[in-house]
């Protein structure tokens, strides 16, 4: 005796269930391919805008630097007699004007100014990645006294400073808006597809701790939507008594000055800066 033949409806719902299966695994692997291929181009979202002009009667002058494979125009003003001169790395979608009041307010208290730039970014030439925004900053600070330089990043500054205080290359440490790692941030942001596998540019924070042998403060705000607060107090925890941490309550991605302001002023006062 034969099995019966499927009820029609039956077997409706089944090719319709298979279709659904189908098309949802085909539009996951569409999303996924989109992702590998277009991931530089979400992260240095800063590399489509075009060149910024210097404030009229700035404090600023150009500096161009030339590397093998790149040209950076950066922005600088020089420090006073037996100061330290600050360096500041903007985040993905920065550009030189964004430091310009801040660095204004820190020159006339006698500090020098460095505003870094990235390849691909602010009309400067080639496509950005994680290797080639360290060659950047490397270019940037060689003419530049390790023991006379603090760096500061903000946001995708932060991994870009915190390998140059690996490498030695500056006497102080600030992490504005800092991760963990930006392969961190995107596992969250992209929690269904296997980002820690296909991303190439990972600005792995937390594993360079054990190499930053310098004096660390990290200010980050509790209402922050692009990097969580959690991963600034968890780099505070790793990096132990060598960091001062500061809480900007309800402060978001973008810290204003006069949140960052004090607290950077405390932080160079202490180290006799």
């Amino acid at each position: 005796m034969t099995d019966a033949a499927p009820h029609p409806a039956v077997r409706f719902a089944r090719n319709v269930g298979i279709l659904l299966v189908g098309a949802m695994a085909l539009t996951y692997l569409i999303a996924l391919g989109a992702l590998v291929l277009w991931q530089r181009d979400m992260l240095f979202v800063g590399a489509r805008y075009a060149a910024v002009e210097a404030p009229e009667r700035s404090i600023y002058r150009t500096r161009t630097i030339k590397e093998r494979d790149a040209t950076l125009t950066v922005w600088q003003a020089d420090a006073g007699k037996g100061r330290p001169t600050i360096v500041f790395f903007y985040g993905n979608g920065g550009t030189l004007l964004q430091f310009v009041e801040m660095g204004e307010a820190l020159n006339a208290q006698g500090y020098g100014i460095v505003l870094a730039s990235y390849r691909g970014y602010g009309g400067n030439p080639g496509s950005p990645s994680e290797a080639g925004l360290m060659d950047d900053a490397r270019a940037i600070l060689s003419p530049l006294p390790s023991d006379r330089t603090i760096l500061w990043g903000q946001s995708l500054g932060t991994g870009v400073a915190a390998r140059m205080a690996a490498e030695g290359r500056g006497a102080a440490l600030i992490l504005q808006s800092p991760y963990t790692a930006i392969v961190d941030v995107a596992a969250r942001d992209f929690w269904v597809f296997p980002v820690r596998i296909f991303m190439w540019d990972r600005f792995d924070t937390l594993a360079l701790v054990p190499k930053i042998k310098v004096p660390v403060l990290i200010v980050a705000g509790t209402a922050d939507q692009v990097v969580p607060y959690d991963m600034g107090v968890t780099l505070s925890q790793r990096f132990g008594r060598q960091s001062e941490f500061v809480t900007v309550p309800g402060g978001g991605h973008m810290l204003p000055d006069d949140a960052m302001l004090p607290a950077v002023e405390a932080f160079l006062k202490r180290r006799g800066e």
